[in-house]
């Protein structure tokens, strides 16, 4: 799945080892998206992922590929956004293809 939306806040980094003894990082993002209800989402990178965050600035309009999850712990089910890649996206350029699309018409 993707995500799109404006960069509104990088939280900080967190680091651990797990049971086995493996370290891991996260690092998660707020993503406002252009949309009427709930337009804020927190996406979380884990290890290797967390460097896609570091070329983005607040304020950036970005595209993140995500894949949803939910696991159930004693009856009651939590969901994560987890986070593979993170760009920049050029909405201006592509608003402006859709619209120079949009007067194709097949007459």
């Amino acid at each position: 799945m993707n995500i799109e939306g404006k960069l509104v806040k990088v939280f900080d980094l967190e680091t651990g080892t797990s049971k086995a003894g493996k370290e891991w990082k996260k690092q998660s993002i707020l993503i406002e998206q252009d949309t009427k209800y709930n337009p804020e989402v927190v996406v979380c990178f884990f290890n290797d992922n967390v460097n896609q965050i570091k070329a983005n600035q607040i304020g950036n309009i970005i595209s993140c590929n995500i894949n949803l999850s939910s696991r159930e712990f004693n009856g009651k089910y939590y969901h994560n956004i987890d986070g593979y890649t993170c760009n920049v996206t050029d909405i201006i350029n592509r608003d402006k293809s859709i619209e120079e699309d949009s007067d194709d018409l097949p007459f």
